[in-house]
């Protein structure tokens, strides 16, 4: 089971990871220069077990035709390895080290939640622990950036959807990738620009 970082440990853990230059230039929320963003994704073994998740992440943008409104949106998974705090961590920092990060997918956990509000990035949690939107302890900027995918559902006919794309019936776990992934497109649609991390955050429903 992981150990639960204090949230000061945790942004220092941000700060160790981050070129100077490159962190100011995203800590706080800013914007993206240009008109691509990306979206991370950081769940475990991408390429195996979690491969289900990030193909249906893969589809909801893939039927957004790549786009966010104006922008392009690249798509990028990262694994966070076996459950234990550095490692985890380490993912959240590549993520965030990346000048057209937007939004990331990943699970609530004491490591991921404080490392993206530290850097005011929109984090979409399908699972882990949610009351870490309201822990103050968890949110060292002081404003929420943690939210649970907003779509309810997925469509009635996503397996025939998913099928068509990836030649193979899906795992439980791909309605949740593509769930979080289309409300993502969505928020990033909605900001007046796009490309403004806290405006996005807003679009969310986050304020």
């Amino acid at each position: 089971m992981a150990r639960a970082l204090p949230a000061v440990a945790v942004v220092a853990l941000l700060a160790a990871g981050c070129g100077t230059s490159k962190d100011e230039g995203i800590s706080g929320g800013g914007k993206v220069i240009g008109r691509t963003v990306t979206v991370y994704s950081i769940v475990p073994d991408p390429s195996g077990t979690g491969q289900d998740f990030v193909d249906g992440e893969k589809l909801a943008l893939s039927e957004a035709n790549g786009r966010a409104g104006a922008l392009a949106v690249n798509f990028s998974s990262l694994d966070p390895g076996d459950g234990s705090d550095e490692p985890e961590a380490e993912a959240v920092r590549r993520a965030i080290n990346d000048p057209q990060i937007i939004a990331a997918i990943a699970d609530a956990t004491p490591v991921t939640v404080p490392l993206f509000n530290a850097a005011g990035i929109l984090q979409v949690a399908p699972g882990g622990d949610l009351g870490l939107a309201t822990d103050e302890h968890a949110n060292p900027s002081g404003r929420p950036t943690l939210g649970p995918p907003q779509d309810e559902h997925a469509p009635a006919d996503f397996d025939a959807r998913f099928k068509a794309a990836f030649n193979r019936d899906p795992r439980p776990n791909a309605r949740d990738g593509y769930r979080a992934m289309r409300g993502i497109i969505r928020a990033v649609a909605a900001a007046n620009p796009g490309n403004d991390r806290t405006k996005v955050i807003r679009a969310y429903g986050l304020a």
